[in-house]
């Protein structure tokens, strides 16, 4: 994915941090403008914009309070390209001048309010209605950086979290909907036996699910029907994707790591003598062989003579070869 002007000018980029300063967007706010600005590929569709389904997640990147927060900002600042649309943020898409031309549907308002909507706009989620939820009706403050206060794992919150998993994992329905279709990517796309696709997906639960959800304040608040609606929109958006990634390359590493440790161990095991070794869990005996590279040793055979000995299945004994 390219951009339009892969360029720009220390004169433009004042000019247009100057325009934000005046637009009343403050410091903490700024440098995730320019994220977006400069242009984060991940969150952006094949036409180089950044779609609504994807502004949770830029909000969730960038540590905005919410996605509502996140698009007031853009709309704010000016230097967006907005195309609207009539739902929660009032955009179908926004895009950077960097990226992509102007868009002639485009319709941006000339003026935005210095205050911002009072209602839940989570509210299909939470059980109830609750002020932390709502955004603050004076003028800056929304856009102020209130992640770290806001996001904090509790140890009832990651109880809750866990037990939100186990729920799933025993509805048939919700298991065949939300974690089966996880187990089947990780086999197709690792190319990973049944049984290490689902400890690929045991683990993106337990390592990254668990704490996401955990540490988000508005979690505790909501109901399992929203919690769901919550993880199917995640495993859909581009953050999802990055999770499955995630989970993919580091159970990868992980079975990567223990054959290196099991081969290890095999091969620091030789009870017999040095010239054979036996695995400490299944007492199988073996040696390597240049040509037919391991090879298991009978239970009742006797010791291996030599480096070079082989084993003849035929004869059941060993042979002598001089390389």
């Amino acid at each position: 994915m390219k951009a339009l002007k892969t360029t720009i000018s220390v004169t433009e980029l004042q000019k247009t941090l100057g325009l934000w300063k005046s637009r009343k967007i403050t410091d903490s706010v700024i440098p995730k403008l320019l994220h977006l600005y400069l242009g984060m590929t991940a969150y952006m569709n094949q036409g180089k914009v950044y779609p609504v389904d994807n502004f949770y997640e830029i909000s969730i990147a960038l540590a905005f309070k919410n996605a509502k927060f996140l698009t007031e900002a853009v709309k704010r600042c000016g230097s967006f390209g907005i195309v609207p649309e009539r739902n929660t943020y009032g955009i179908k898409y926004f895009y950077s001048p960097l990226w992509i031309e102007k868009i002639s549907s485009e319709e941006l308002p000339e003026k935005f309010p210095e205050t911002f909507p009072q209602d839940n706009i989570y509210n299909i989620y939470t059980k109830g209605n609750s002020s932390d939820e709502e955004l603050s009706p004076e003028g800056d403050k929304p856009l102020e950086d209130n992640s770290d206060k806001k996001n904090i794992t509790t140890p009832e919150s990651l109880a809750t979290a866990k037990e939100f998993f186990h729920l799933i994992n025993e509805d048939s329905a919700q298991k065949a909907q939300i974690l089966t279709p996880l187990i089947n990517w990780f086999q197709l796309h690792e190319r990973l036996t049944r049984k290490h696709a689902c400890e690929n997906l045991v683990y993106m639960v337990n390592e990254l699910l668990i704490p996401y959800f955990a540490s988000q304040t508005r979690f505790m608040k909501s109901n399992h029907a929203g919690r769901l609606c919550w993880l199917t929109n995640l495993l859909k958006s581009a953050h999802g994707q990055h999770l499955l990634n995630d989970a993919a390359k580091d159970s990868r590493l992980k079975r990567e790591q223990t054959a290196q440790e099991t081969k290890a161990n095999q091969r620091s095991n030789h009870p017999l003598n040095e010239f054979e070794w036996t695995d400490p869990k299944s007492g199988m005996r073996f040696y390597d062989d240049e040509v037919e590279g391991t090879v298991n040793i009978p239970e009742d055979a006797p010791a291996r003579p030599t480096m070079t000995a082989i084993w003849n299945v035929l004869s059941r004994k060993w042979e002598i070869v001089n390389y």
